[in-house]
């Protein structure tokens, strides 16, 4: 790639990813308003444990999708498109099979489930759910080659029609007075019809596809050496991370009634909707620094690297601010009165993406390094910082334990990938970690403020004495040069279409250009 194209690919890559995630963010809140509403905290503690367990069972199928992601863009650079699909067909293959098995064992076991847990509602629940673990090859493999082929228009196309459907189906639930069982079924039927157009598009998209005259084919035997060489570290460290997910919420099941269940799980899920949209840009970054990794371009695979570094922990700082600042308001529109007892529990989650969501562009850089054995290691240390802290504060301190146990193994994790990275790319590591802290001390301060200024009535002058502190925090990014000229020269030259789309993206950089300090140097790729 050219000087240029690499911010090209990204660019174009974080606007499609960033249309899907908006739009998943918006259609998500809504299905989730409408999903809390009509479920209630118990009903829908009781709908997560078994999406917990079809998660758990999930894993089983193995994560052979990853290859795809990182070796798409490598083959298609190669012009070894006929690899790619036999790599494609070998990874749909063996994640069919072993789904097959999986949904088979979660069948069996469900009425076992549903006892341990005294939740009768689990025997009916799982088996219905058992067809998303046996097909998530197609949607997990279909995504992921279509991303590492950067073919972001499909990737959100697809993404958008099926959340937009998602909403709808839920509104149409709850207009007819359907229950549990409904809700499993159209779940079932959206992911699996989701995952077979996803591969039906990835199929028609190699359906010509060849390898250069110097591109030898590789065989299926030497494909699945290098798939399996790849995608088991990073098997082990997908099973540690959804096993902290999903773990937690079995062991928080155990302890506490589903209404507290409940209460843990709208937070978590309220998050989690916020840190898809932050993690765009790091997701958009693997298949550009790919690039630069196989043509052993160091300096700028540090260069664009250290940039995108900085920006996504500026990104998962203001994320935080957002949800810790307002999360009294965001619960009441999203989640109603009634999850009003897990505003304190939202706040402490609100802190997870200073540390989870800036440690993504380090988790893509080591993927695009092929260290898949360096993001194994960072899992198995947030999970067992995680679950640690778990049996250590739960006991203790109730369902605010868990939520600092998730902070615990996000910020020890983070901490451990600056080491790592700053040992296999010395240069930089001291502008990283002042990046880091700077973001950091800037955030804190307008997190205690928010804090103190945050007293009845709702929407009153509280609201907004807090909207006050946002300006103040964009003038100190700008003046501790967080954000830069640099960075608005870059926006303002991204090919946007549509005059509507010109005319607000030159009126934002305009206004933000009057933030930079006249001192300040201009940056290179």
């Amino acid at each position: 790639m050219k000087s240029g194209e690499i911010a090209r690919s990204v660019s174009r890559g974080a606007f499609y990813l960033a249309i899907e995630k908006v739009a998943a963010l918006v259609s998500g809140t809504m299905y989730f308003a409408l999903l809390l509403r009509w479920l209630g905290p118990t009903k829908y503690g009781i709908m997560t444990l078994a999406l917990s367990f079809a998660g758990l069972a999930t894993m089983a199928t193995g994560n052979f999708e990853t290859y795809l992601e990182r070796f798409a863009a490598e083959y298609q650079a190669r012009g070894a498109l006929r690899t790619l699909r036999r790599a494609h067909l070998l990874a749909l293959g063996f994640k069919l099979a072993l789904g097959a098995v999986a949904g088979a064992l979660l069948l069996v076991i469900s009425p076992v489930l549903a006892g341990q847990f005294h939740t009768p509602d689990l025997a009916m629940l799982l088996p219905l759910l058992t067809l998303m673990v046996v097909f998530d090859g197609f949607s997990t493999t279909g995504r992921a080659a279509l991303y590492g082929m950067q073919r972001f228009g499909w990737v959100c196309l697809l993404a958008v029609v099926f959340h937009v459907l998602k909403t709808l189906m839920v509104g149409l639930l709850w207009f007819t007075r359907q229950g549990l069982a409904a809700l499993a079924v159209g779940l079932t039927v959206l992911t699996v019809v989701q995952g077979i157009v996803s591969t039906l598009v990835l199929l028609w998209l190699l359906r010509r596809g060849d390898n250069r005259a110097d591109e030898p084919e590789a065989g299926p035997r030497e494909l699945m050496r290098s798939i399996t060489a790849y995608c088991l570290p990073l098997l082990g460290a997908r099973i540690t991370f959804l096993s902290g997910q999903n773990l937690g919420k079995v062991v928080l099941g155990k302890l506490f009634d589903s209404a507290q269940l409940g209460y843990f799980s709208f937070a978590f899920q309220t998050l989690e909707r916020f840190i898809e949209l932050a993690h765009t840009l790091p997701s958009s970054l693997l298949p550009s620094l790919t690039h630069l990794v196989a043509r052993e371009e160091r300096q700028r695979l540090r260069n664009v690297f250290d940039q995108a570094f900085r920006l996504i922990q500026v990104a998962a700082c203001v994320l935080s601010f957002g949800v810790f600042v307002f999360a009294r308001e965001l619960t009441l529109l999203v989640g109603s009165p009634l999850f009003l007892p897990a505003v304190p529990l939202l706040r402490v989650m609100a802190l997870v993406p200073i540390a989870r969501t800036a440690q993504q562009p380090l988790t893509m850089l080591f993927q695009a390094m092929r260290r898949p054995g360096t993001v194994l290691t960072l899992a198995l240390i947030k999970f067992g910082t995680e679950f640690s802290c778990y049996f250590a504060l739960v006991p203790t301190v109730g369902m605010m334990g868990a939520g600092w146990a998730n902070l615990a193994g996000a910020v020890v994790s983070y901490i451990a990938a600056l080491v790592l990275l700053s040992r296999m790319v010395r240069e930089g590591a001291a502008d990283r970690a002042r990046a880091a802290l700077t973001a950091i001390a800037v955030t804190v301060p307008l997190l205690v403020a928010g804090l103190l200024l945050d007293r009845p009535p709702i929407f009153g002058w509280s609201f907004a004495a807090r909207l006050a502190l946002v300006p103040l925090g964009v003038f100190a990014l700008f003046a501790l040069q967080l954000v830069t000229g640099y960075d608005l020269e870059k926006l303002s030259s991204l090919p946007v279409q549509g005059a509507w789309l010109r005319r607000s993206r030159d009126g934002l950089v305009a206004a933000a250009g009057r933030l930079v300090p006249s001192s300040e140097p201009r940056g290179a790729e």
